[in-house]
């Protein structure tokens, strides 16, 4: 009797292990299909082809129209402190839009979850934070730059911009964060995280391009004036 309950033990042990495994190799598998289901990508590469060519346009205005002004040169009325500030900083956007970290994005072919959400989180750190906030808002606060010909122009039209660039995206890093990404019950929700994915990134694109666009409008500020005075 004994042994045969020992028997019977084992039986149920060894049925309890392989259900474990079973379960466990189950998991494994799907998480396995999961994750090849969220390496698939979007073909971006038209889009990137012209949205890199007008970046690359606007930033070569921008370099254009503040390379009017050479201090050695300047004979005119305003403060070179001002002049010099504004060409400072507007230079330093220049450098963080040019940087490796944003312009490998305008390379990219195909983007996936990864990519989209690296790039609104980079997007936000480098453009919207250290270009308009450290460098082009922290400019307009200074008293050489508030002595500058028609500051009373440029100013509220570039906090208002700011204060609308600074919301434009900030939902979608938390979109990507909160959606039912885990495992895809139907077609249409795999659908729908896709779309996700190719919005998110268009969405960002849109932002950065509204973002060279107020640059652009700052340079052209910048250069009326300093040939203008």
């Amino acid at each position: 009797m004994k042994k045969l309950l020992l028997e019977y033990a084992n039986t149920f042990a060894y049925t309890i292990t392989g259900l474990v495994f079973g379960c466990a190799f189950f998991l494994l598998f799907i998480n396995f299909y999961h994750m090849q289901e969220l390496s698939e990508t979007v073909d971006v590469s038209q889009y990137n082809d012209n949205n890199k060519a007008s970046i690359e346009s606007k930033v070569q205005t921008i370099k254009d129209n503040i390379g009017v002004y050479s201090q050695s040169t300047y004979r005119g009325n305003l403060s070179i402190y001002g002049l010099n500030n504004v060409q400072a900083r507007l230079q330093n956007c220049i450098d963080i839009i040019e940087s490796e970290e944003m312009m490998k994005y305008l390379e990219l072919d195909e983007i996936g979850i990864n990519d989209s959400y690296n790039f609104v989180v980079d997007y936000k750190n480098n453009i919207l934070n250290d270009c308009l906030v450290m460098q082009v808002v922290s400019m307009l606060n200074t008293d050489t730059v508030q002595s500058l010909t028609n500051y009373n122009v440029i100013s509220p039209l570039v906090e208002s911009n700011v204060n609308s660039l600074l919301d434009s995206v900030s939902y979608v890093q938390n979109n990507i964060e909160n959606s039912d990404h885990y495992y895809f019950t139907t077609d249409s929700n795999k659908n729908n995280f896709f779309d996700l994915v190719e919005d998110s990134y268009s969405t960002t694109m849109n932002s950065y391009q509204n973002t060279l666009d107020l640059l652009v409008q700052i340079s052209y500020w910048y250069r009326s004036i300093v040939l203008g005075g």
